[in-house]
């Protein structure tokens, strides 16, 4: 007696389908969780190849009907976070939304990492609003380039309490990728934020988002950061953005800086050939080093050594 053939697995995707399309009314959703959301859609989405899905399909034709409730889910939760980051970015051009109250409420929403997500409740919001996912490859990145890491809420936070940026500050953020910390430190603020990438498709990702806010206070440069003239700069963040020759000559630069004015350095990263050039100006008297703190170990806080 000829034996049946055995059943084939439902693909992986099958099951996170079903429970996205298990979700709550989109309309009772803020922000943060609309985009947490869109992002689990974006994952099954990114990761079925059409071919793939198309063997799916003919191996088990209601699979059809299931995708294609999940695209069109998946574009109601867009347009859904659309809406409610259309609504934030009126209140910010309008004004109704002061500096000071954007940084209340997405600071307000807390830093505690969430159950299985490298993610927070802010970085939820700020992303959602930004529409910048966290990790992103990019193109045209230099060998002595990251992947862009864009910096996590708290970080952000930490960095605007110590530097308190106001209407005399420029804020450099030196590899800004898709540019969460300056736009996120413009619109915080009344300093004047230049975000400097090397990465041609990161900084026309940022130049877009940018323009829906019209911040005033608020730019990004295409550059080398060796070429620019950064001589106007109070402040500067840096996310472990390059490495070797590049952390060190701008170093060097940030150091020159240092002597002839007071500037802070915020700069997170590992030692090895990118922290030691910072110590390398602490050692030749331009910046001082400040405690390192519990929470923040891997950052360097560096200050002029000559209005210390």
């Amino acid at each position: 007696m000829p034996t049946s053939p055995t059943p084939r697995a439902a693909p992986w995707w099958v099951e996170r389908a079903e429970t996205l399309l298990d979700t709550k009314d989109l309309r009772t959703m803020g922000l943060g969780a609309l985009w947490e959301l869109f992002e689990r859609f974006s994952f099954v989405k990114e990761n079925v190849e059409s071919d793939l899905l198309l063997i799916d399909v003919q191996a088990r034709p209601e699979l059809q009907a299931l995708w294609a409730a999940l695209e069109e889910r998946a574009l109601s939760v867009s347009e859904a976070l659309d809406a409610a980051g259309d609504e934030v970015t009126q209140q910010l051009r309008s004004g109704v939304l002061t500096a000071a109250h954007f940084r209340e409420r997405w600071e307000g929403f807390g830093f505690t990492e969430a159950e299985g997500r490298a993610s927070t409740a802010a970085d939820d919001w700020l992303e959602g609003l930004l529409r910048i996912s966290r990790i992103t490859t990019g193109q045209n990145r230099p060998p002595f380039g990251q992947v862009n890491m864009a910096s996590r809420a708290h970080r952000i936070s930490d960095f605007l309490s110590l530097i308190n940026p106001g209407k005399r500050d420029t804020v450099y953020d030196l590899g800004c990728g898709n540019g969460k910390v300056a736009i996120t430190v413009a619109a915080s603020s009344s300093a004047r934020v230049k975000g400097v990438e090397y990465g041609q498709t990161y900084v026309e990702s940022a130049r877009r988002t940018a323009k829906r806010f019209a911040l005033p206070n608020l730019e990004f440069i295409h550059a080398d950061v060796r070429d620019v003239d950064m001589s106007d700069g109070t402040a500067f963040y840096l996310y472990f953005p390059f490495w070797g020759e590049v952390a060190k000559a701008v170093a060097r630069v940030l150091g020159g800086i240092a002597r002839t004015r007071d500037i802070t350095v915020y700069a997170s990263g590992p030692r090895h050939d990118y922290g030691e050039h910072f110590l390398e100006q602490v050692s030749q008297g331009a910046l001082c080093l400040a405690p390192h703190r519990m929470d923040f170990s891997d950052v360097m806080v560096l200050r002029s050594a000559a209005f210390a």
